[in-house]
């Protein structure tokens, strides 16, 4: 009797535990373990996430590493790596409890080292990392990376193997939002060392601790394309939704050159698109997501022989007429009167209504040629040399530009050029500082103003203007280190003198857009980086 006693209890559990199993499965969303496809531009240049800059990288890097935090929908920091954290009084430090399930792909336990290391890495000179410089708020980071100090010297150290402690050269209370950045996610010493150079270059030289993982060892063909699959190491917060993420990569493989017939194909589920592109698309049914996420102007390199004089660059912006140049917008931009983007935020609100300040731009003046003979005198020169302007080769922008050196021309009595060219070359020209002048976006890696405002630091890494100021290094130090709406205040003022410098003249703010095919809902695209969040993302 007693046996079967014991007999029934067992079946009983049996049927209660696979209708509990049923019930899960049955409570998991429809749209659940399906593949997303997404179409990539170009082949990812490396899967290292401190030396990953191209948005196609960044974007895999995202899916195949987990920083500390992660970003939410409304760009909030929500737990990643990190299931906590807290700030001292005035945010110059922060300490980071690591989550005690979080591994590696090979199942080691991810480590407060692992973003010592990586940390460290990242700002050694000897990586030469081009996306850095979103570290140098760190103590020491800028100094580390002149190779005037130790890497051991900078701010961020392991108290034990789950808690990290980070050091800032400022105040900073949005700082745990920053470490979303791939820059910031951690690296396996051991692994990183054992691929000898080759680390983030093929699929056997990547170890993630992310919510996606490369499918198998044939599972990046490159220039083909990228695929992942659900970790199963992977312990955060939230399961990732889908099975299998795959990136195609734009080639004799799959053609994405039109991508909204990619879309209709069913080729991709969801791709980067023009604004002319994403019309048609919403058009056929698909979901559009944008935002700004770039500041373009005139700007000057305040390095080369004739404009490194301010009079000179402030006689080009106030020979202009700006009613006439907007006129000239391209399709989907809006002007831009400020620096900084309109939807930047510091501690939490919208700087701009933070600062209640007006626009800084200078205004025409009927003495501009005046203002440049004068500047041409400080140089020494009785005439100036006709220049070449560089500028994208986009309609809107070349009849914009043209506007401008019909203004020139017939004010300063010179002759001067248009040269436009592709984008890529045109952010190879400027970066390598061989030009004069151009038409050039601004295009931040993280929110806040510090992150733009510190682009025109004397000496700072990717200064693209090439301007040295210590009164502007000062009004920006101040702002870095005050509080609150005080420090808000001082940024403005920073941002005020750099216009009033005529170093970057702002015109429109610039738009990314996104089209996602019927069905497919819950990524979410991060407006600064170019970074992609696909573990929410489901498909009908």
């Amino acid at each position: 009797m007693l046996y079967r006693k014991m007999i029934s209890v067992f079946l009983l559990i049996s049927i209660l535990t696979l209708t509990l199993a049923g019930c899960k499965g049955s409570n998991k969303p429809s749209n659940a373990d399906k593949t997303i496809v997404y179409g990539l531009t170009d082949e990812p240049k490396t899967l290292d996430p401190q030396i990953a800059s191209d948005s196609s990288s960044i974007i895999a890097v995202e899916a195949l590493f987990e920083g500390l935090v992660r970003l939410d929908a409304d760009g909030e920091a929500i737990p990643g790596t990190a299931e906590q954290w807290h700030a001292n009084a005035d945010s110059t430090e922060f300490t980071f409890s690591l989550r005690s399930g979080a591994k590696w792909k090979n199942k080691e336990p991810v480590t407060a080292n692992d973003f010592v290391y990586a940390f460290r890495r990242a700002v050694s000179p000897q990586t030469n990392s081009a996306v850095c410089s979103q570290m140098f708020c760190l103590k020491n980071a800028s100094q580390i990376h002149e190779g005037k100090a130790p890497t051991e010297q900078l701010g961020v150290s392991a108290v034990d193997s789950h808690t990290l402690k980070v050091e800032l050269e400022y105040s900073y209370p949005d700082f745990p939002k920053l470490t979303a950045n791939t820059v910031f996610m951690p690296c396996n010493q051991k692994f990183f060392e054992s691929t000898s150079g080759r680390y983030g270059l093929d699929s056997s030289f990547v170890l993630g601790n992310g919510p996606f993982r490369i499918d198998g060892t044939y599972g990046w063909a490159h220039d083909q394309y990228l695929n992942l699959k659900r970790s199963s190491t992977y312990s955060g917060s939230q399961s990732p939704l889908p099975s299998n993420l795959k990136f195609c990569v734009n080639g004799e493989g799959t053609d994405l050159n039109d991508p909204v017939a990619a879309l209709e194909s069913e080729t991709v589920d969801v791709i980067s698109v023009s604004a002319a592109q994403a019309k048609k698309a919403k058009e056929n049914g698909c979901t559009i997501a944008s935002f700004q996420n770039s500041t373009w102007g005139l700007c000057f390199n305040t390095s080369s022989d004739l404009m490194k004089n301010v009079n000179i660059r402030k006689a080009f912006v106030q020979a202009l007429n700006r009613k006439k140049l907007l006129s000239h917008l391209p399709q989907d931009t809006s002007a831009a009167d400020t620096l900084l983007l309109p939807n930047t935020t510091f501690l939490g609100e919208n700087y701009r209504k933070l600062t209640g300040i007006s626009p800084f731009l200078l205004t025409q003046d009927t003495n501009a040629s005046k203002t440049l003979s004068t500047g041409l005198a400080e140089l020494g020169l009785s005439e100036m040399k006709s220049i070449s302007v560089l500028c994208p080769n986009d309609e809107n922008v070349k009849r914009m530009l043209n506007e401008m050196i019909i203004s020139w021309n017939a004010q300063f009595h010179q002759y001067f050029n248009m040269e436009a060219m592709d984008e890529s070359t045109l952010l190879s020209k400027i970066g390598s500082g061989n030009y004069e002048a151009a038409l050039f976006p601004i295009s931040p890696d993280s929110d806040g103003p510090s992150q733009v405002l510190s682009l025109f630091r004397s000496k700072a890494k990717g200064n693209f203007t090439g301007y040295s100021n210590s009164a502007y290094d000062s009004l920006l130090e101040k702002a870095e280190n005050g509080k609150g709406t005080g420090a808000a205040a001082d940024y403005a003022a920073a941002e005020e003198y750099l216009n009033r410098q005529a170093v970057f003249y702002p015109l429109y703010y610039g738009k990314q857009y996104y089209a996602v095919a019927k069905g497919v809902s819950g990524i979410v695209f991060h407006p600064y980086q170019g970074g992609i969040d696909f573990i929410s993302a489901g498909k009908e």
